[in-house]
C-alpha cells in the first residue's frame, strides 16, 4: 500500500474514532438527567423492556440469516472462480473467505447500529418527558442531545467498520499487481455493504410492521371506537406503539443510515479505483473516505447549530438552522479536504461535491413545505376531512402524487451539475474521449453523493430527536402527568413527524444519486473482472465497458424483460409488505377490542390492560413477516444475473430505479401529512378531538401510516440492496445461461 493511500485511510480511522467518542460523551451527558417519577418509571420500564426483548429476537433472525448467506457467498464465488472461470483456487478461496466475512461483519455492524440507535432513543425519552415539566425548550435540548447519541454513533461506526477492512484487505497482498489487489479488497468490501443492506432492510421492515399493527390497532379502537385519547394507559396496544417508535423509527432508520455511508462510500471507492487505473493516483479511489471526516466536523457544527436557538416561533426552527450550518461547514471542510489531496482538481470537486450538499439541504427544507404544520398542504388535507374519510383519504393521496415533482426535479439537478463538474475535470496523461468523460462524469455524481453523505450526522440526529419527543409525550399521557406538561411537549411531538419525513427525504435523494453510483460500480467491477481477473489492460478495460454500455442501450428483449421485472419489484414489494401490516393490524385490532369487552372496568379506569399480549402480536408477526419480501429481492438478481448475464442485471436495476422513487416518495410524504392533518385538527381546529373531521382524520393517518413507516423507507434499501447483490455476485453472472439464445 503506498504511503498516502495509507495516511488517508488513517485519517478516516481517526475520525470514526473521534465520532464514536463524541457519541459516548453525549451518551454519557444525556444519563446525568433526572427520570422522574415513580409513575413515569413505570412506563419506560415497560417500554425500554418491550423494546430490549423484540431487539434481541430480531438480532438472532437475521444474523441467522447473514450466516448462511454469508456460506452461500463463500461457496458461490469460490465454486464459480475455480471451475467457470480457471482461477487459481488459492486466490479463489482468499477472496471468497474475505467476501463472505465481510457479508457477515456487515450485517453485524447495522444491526449493530440498529440495537444502539434503539437503546439511546429508549434512555432519553423518559428524561425528556421529566425535563418537559421545566419548558418545552429544555425537551428540545434533552431529545436533540439523545437524538446526536444516534447521529454520531450510526455515521461514525460506517466509516470506520469501512476504513479498517479496507486497510486490513488491503494489507493482505499477494503477488498480483498493485491496482488488481486493490480492486480484489473492494470486491471483498462489496460483501460489507450487502451485508448492511440486508440487515437495514430487516431492521427496516420487521421494526415499520411492528410499529404500524400496534399503532394502527391502538387508534382505530381506542382513538374512534371507544373516543379515548391518544397514548391513553387504558389502551392495550399503547405499550406496543410506544415500543414501536423506537424498534421502527430509531432502530430501522439507524440501520438504514448506516447502510446508507457504506454502500454508498464504497461505491465512490470503486469508481475512484478506475480513475487510478487510468492515471496512476491511488487518492483517486480514497477521496470518499477522505470526505468521510467532513461528516463528523459538519455534525458537530449541526447539533451545536440546534442547541444554540434559543428563541423560535415553532419547534422546526432550531432543526432547519442546524441543517444550514451543517450545510455550510460540511462545504468548508469539504473544499479543505479536495484541495489538499487533489489541488488541480479541485474546484470541479468542489462544485460536485457542492451540488450534492444543497441538492439534500433542499430536499430535506422542502420536505417542511408539505409536511410540516403550518403547510397550507396539510391544512388542505385537514380540511378534507370534514367531508369525510373518503375525501380526506383522496386529499391526502393528492399531496403525496403531487409532491413527487419537487425532490426528483432538485435530485436531477444536482445530477447534472456533478456530472457536468466531473466530465469537465482536467487529468493530465489520460486522452480524453466520450467514455474517459463519461467516467470522470460518473466520479463527479460520487462526489455529489459524498457531500450529501456529509449531512447524515445531523439528519440522524433530527430523526432520533423525534420518536424520543414522541415517546415523551406518551410517557406524559400514561403517567397522568399535569396539562402542561403534555402542552410542552405537543409541539415536539408534530415536529417530529416533519423530521421523520425530511430524513425520509434525505435518504431517498442520496439513495437515487447512489443507485446511479452503485450501478456504474457495478459495470466497472463487472467488465474489470471480464477483462481478467488476475491481470488489468487499461485499453481492453476501456474496450469492455464500451461494448457493455452499448448493448444496454440496444434495448434487446433481455434487456426489456429485465427492465420490466426490475420496475415490477417495488409494486410487488410493497404489496407483500401492506400484506403484512393488515394481517398484524387486524390481530391487534381483535386482541384490543376483547380486552376492552372482557376485562370488566377497563375502560373506566378500574382495571390495567394487558399490554405484554399486544407486544407479543406485534412482535411475532414483525419477525414472521420480514423475511418474504427480503426473498424476493435477494433472488431475483440472481435468477436474472445467471440467465441473462451482468447486462441484465444493469437493466434490472434500472427498472427497479425508475419505478420505486417515485412510489417511495409519493407513500414517504403523503404519509406524513395525513398524519399531521390529524395533529392539525387535534391542536383544536376544525372542531378539535373527538369531533367528526378528527375521526375521519384518524382514518387517513391509519391509511398513511404503513406507507410512511413502514413499505416507503424500506423501498430506498431495496434499490441499494438491489445494487449491493449485485456487485457482490458477479462472479455467478458470468454463467449467462441464455446468451446465445436471446
Amino acid at each position: 500500500m503506498q504511503g498516502d493511500v495509507l495516511i488517508v485511510t488513517t485519517l478516516s480511522i481517526l475520525a470514526g474514532v473521534v465520532g464514536v467518542f463524541i457519541a459516548v460523551f453525549l451518551y454519557y451527558i444525556v444519563q446525568r438527567y433526572p427520570k422522574g417519577s415513580r409513575e413515569m418509571l413505570e412506563v419506560w420500564n415497560a417500554i425500554r423492556e418491550g423494546a430490549k426483548a423484540y431487539m434481541s429476537k430480531q438480532i438472532k433472525t437475521i444474523m441467522s440469516f447473514t450466516l448462511g448467506l454469508s456460506i452461500t457467498v463463500l461457496v458461490v464465488i469460490y465454486a464459480v472462480y475455480t471451475f467457470a472461470m480457471r482461477i487459481p483456487s488459492d486466490i479463489a478461496l482468499k477472496e471468497a473467505i474475505l467476501t463472505a466475512v465481510s457479508v457477515l461483519v456487515g450485517g453485524a455492524s447495522s444491526i449493530a447500529a440498529a440495537f444502539f440507535s434503539m437503546d439511546a432513543s429508549t434512555r432519553t425519552n423518559v428524561r425528556v418527558t421529566e425535563a418537559g415539566k421545566k419548558s418545552g425548550l429544555e425537551a428540545l435540548k434533552v431529545s436533540v442531545l439523545g437524538g446526536g447519541v444516534l447521529g454520531f454513533s450510526v455515521y461514525s461506526l460506517s466509516l470506520l467498520g469501512l476504513s479498517i477492512l479496507f486497510l486490513l484487505y488491503s494489507l493482505m497482498t499477494g503477488a498480483l499487481a498493485e491496482e488488481v489487489e486493490f480492486r480484489m479488497a473492494l470486491d471483498a468490501l462489496a460483501g460489507f455493504a450487502f451485508g448492511a443492506s440486508l440487515s437495514a432492510l430487516f431492521a427496516q421492515l420487521g421494526g415499520g410492521i411492528y410499529t404500524k399493527a400496534a399503532d394502527i390497532g391502538a387508534d382505530l379502537v381506542g382513538k374512534i371506537e371507544a373516543g379515548i385519547p391518544e397514548d391513553d394507559p387504558r389502551n392495550p396496544a399503547v405499550i406496543a406503539d410506544q415500543v414501536g417508535d423506537n424498534v421502527g423509527d430509531c432502530a430501522g432508520r439507524g440501520a438504514d443510515i448506516f447502510e446508507s455511508v457504506t454502500a454508498e462510500t464504497l461505491g465512490g471507492m470503486i469508481i475512484g479505483w478506475v480513475l487510478y487505473v487510468l492515471t496512476g493516483q491511488p487518492l483517486f479511489m480514497v477521496l470518499p473516505l477522505a470526505i468521510g471526516a467532513v461528516g463528523v466536523i459538519s455534525t458537530v457544527a449541526g447539533l451545536a447549530g440546534i442547541l444554540s436557538r434559543r428563541r423560535f416561533r415553532e419547534a422546526f426552527e432550531p432543526f432547519a438552522f442546524g441543517i444550514v450550518v451543517s450545510a455550510i461547514i460540511s462545504i468548508l471542510t469539504y473544499a479543505l479536504v479536495v484541495y489538499l489531496l487533489f489541488p488541480l482538481q479541485s474546484l470541479y470537486m468542489l462544485a460536485a461535491g457542492t451540488a450534492g450538499i444543497i441538492g439534500a439541504t433542499l430536499v430535506v427544507l422542502s420536505t417542511n413545505r408539505y409536511t410540516g404544520m403550518k403547510s397550507k398542504l396539510v391544512q388542505e388535507v385537514a380540511q378534507a376531512a370534514q367531508s369525510g374519510p373518503a375525501i380526506n383519504i383522496l386529499s391526502g393521496l393528492s399531496v403525496g402524487l403531487r409532491a413527487v415533482a419537487e425532490p426528483i426535479i432538485i435530485i436531477a439537478v444536482a445530477l447534472g451539475v456533478a456530472f457536468y463538474a466531473g466530465k469537465n475535470m482536467p487529468l493530465p496523461g489520460v486522452t480524453d474521449d466520450w467514455l474517459t468523460d463519461f467516467i470522470k462524469g460518473v466520479f463527479g455524481t460520487a462526489l455529489a453523493t459524498r457531500g450529501m453523505l456529509s449531512l447524515s450526522g445531523t439528519i440522524m440526529t433530527l430523526d432520533g430527536a423525534g420518536p424520543i419527543a414522541d415517546n415523551a409525550g406518551g410517557i406524559a399521557e400514561m403517567a397522568r402527568l399535569e396539562e402542561k406538561v403534555r402542552a410542552n411537549l405537543d409541539p415536539l411531538d408534530a415536529v417530529g413527524n416533519t423530521t421523520k419525513a425530511l430524513t425520509k427525504g434525505y435518504a431517498m435523494a442520496s439513495a437515487t444519486i447512489a443507485t446511479l453510483l452503485l450501478f456504474q460500480a457495478f459495470i466497472q467491477d463487472y467488465v474489470a473482472r471480464q477483462v481478467g481477473i488476475l491481470e488489468l489492460n487499461t485499453s481492453n478495460l476501456l474496450e469492455a465497458m464500451r461494448k457493455f454500455i452499448d448493448y444496454i442501450i440496444l434495448l434487446k428483449p433481455d434487456i426489456i424483460i429485465s427492465i420490466l421485472i426490475g420496475a415490477l419489484l417495488p409494486y410487488l414489494f410493497s404489496g407483500i409488505a401492506l400484506k403484512a401490516v393488515s394481517r398484524a393490524a387486524f390481530h391487534m385490532v381483535e386482541e384490543v377490542r376483547r380486552q376492552f369487552r372482557e376485562i370488566p372496568g377497563l375502560l373506566d379506569g378500574n382495571a390495567k390492560p394487558d399490554y405484554y399480549r399486544a407486544v407479543s402480536i406485534s412482535t411475532e408477526y414483525a419477525l414472521k413477516s420480514m423475511t418474504g419480501p427480503a426473498l424476493l429481492i435477494i433472488i431475483t438478481p440472481l435468477i436474472i444475473g445467471v440467465l441473462f448475464g451482468g447486462p441484465g442485471i444493469g437493466a434490472l436495476v434500472i427498472g427497479a430505479t425508475a419505478s420505486t422513487i417515485p412510489i417511495a416518495i409519493m407513500m414517504m410524504w403523503g404519509g406524513a401529512t395525513w398524519d399531521n392533518a390529524k395533529k392539525f385538527i387535534e391542536a383544536g381546529n376544525l372542531g378539535g378531538k373527538r369531533s367528526p373531521a378528527h375521526q375521519a382524520a384518524v382514518v387517513g393517518d391509519t391509511v398513511g401510516d404503513p406507507l410512511k413507516d413502514t413499505v416507503g423507507p424500506s423501498l430506498h434499501i431495496l434499490i441499494k440492496l438491489l445494487n449491493t447483490i449485485s456487485l457482490v455476485f458477479i462472479p455467478l453472472y458470468f454463467l449467462w445461461i441464455l446468451h446465445a439464445v436471446i
